[in-house]
């Protein structure tokens, strides 16, 4: 092993520690995007220099950010996660009906062999996914 690298979310922000294949000294990068929820960091294993992160506020709401030179530096991408069609509600857990509406991104899965493509859990409830870097994000359907 020539390298180790965690990624991590936090409610304060997000945080990047590597080390070589001992483990014994680590470096620490962050906090980055100081302040903000991260709800998760993703590297993809196509290109460990590509990271992607989910973060939100209460004032800005859901954004995604992206990396391509291992999280040196990061840029907004899309953030359009509509629903496609009508959204139509779903039973809340006192029985009553209630709308389906996206809050934020739970979980980002990048895809094994394309840098470019990933996938992402959203609440309520839903996958969607971008082939293009996170420009573009698609609901996948029959999954809400």
């Amino acid at each position: 092993m020539t390298g180790v690298r965690v990624l991590v979310g936090t409610r304060k922000g997000a945080f990047i520690l590597t080390s070589d294949g001992t483990r014994r000294d680590w470096e620490v990068s962050g906090p980055h995007f100081a302040g903000w929820e991260i709800y998760h960091i993703a590297g993809s294993p196509a290109d460990p220099d590509r990271l992607y992160a989910s973060q939100s506020s209460g004032w800005f709401g859901q954004l995604i950010q992206r990396s391509s030179d291992g999280g040196q530096t990061w840029e907004p991408v899309g953030n359009d996660f509509s629903y496609d069609g009508e959204a139509g509600t779903h039973q809340w857990y006192d029985g009553t009906p209630r709308p389906w509406e996206f809050k934020r991104v739970w979980h980002l899965e990048p895809s094994l062999n394309d840098p470019d493509t990933v996938y992402a859990g959203v609440e309520d409830a839903a996958i969607f996914r971008t082939t293009d870097g996170g420009e573009n994000w698609h609901e996948l359907s029959g999954l809400r």
